[in-house]
């Protein structure tokens, strides 16, 4: 009967520690490529209508689904290179080095919340002259 007792008392605490272990982000393939998006990433973009985000799992995925979808009330997110924190894509600065960046579908692309940190990558361009020249 101890034994019994015991066990269930295991059984309780294992339960309750696993209870409190962090959520991780649902797993989730690119929108785009279909591959599967790793959201530690600091080249994951995303794009948010309403509640539903879908997920790229590299910058020039994002690009490319753009020209073919209108998304021009949504929020477009980047990660910023540097600090791997989501900023917004239409005040991100670009730097495409297929040499420097070894992104998920092999575009090169990073986005950087601070101009100055992304010309120390190469040539810098804005969002509307990525959108147009990356796709």
């Amino acid at each position: 009967m101890r034994l019994w007792i015991l066990v269930v008392m295991t059984s309780l605490l294992v339960t309750t520690l696993m209870s409190l272990s962090p959520v991780h982000a649902k797993e989730t393939n690119c929108t785009e490529c279909g591959m599967m998006v790793m959201m530690d990433s600091k080249f994951t973009s995303k794009i948010t209508q309403g509640d539903s985000p879908i997920y790229f799992c590299d910058i020039g995925d994002l690009f490319t689904y753009l020209t073919k979808k209108n998304v021009q009330d949504a929020r477009i997110e980047v990660k910023d290179y540097t600090s791997g924190e989501w900023i917004d894509a239409r005040k991100a600065f670009y730097v495409k080095s297929g040499k420097k960046f070894a992104t998920p579908m092999g575009w090169g692309i990073a986005a950087f919340k601070d101009k100055n940190e992304a010309s120390q990558s190469g040539t810098v361009v804005d969002f509307e002259s990525s959108a147009k020249a990356w796709k």
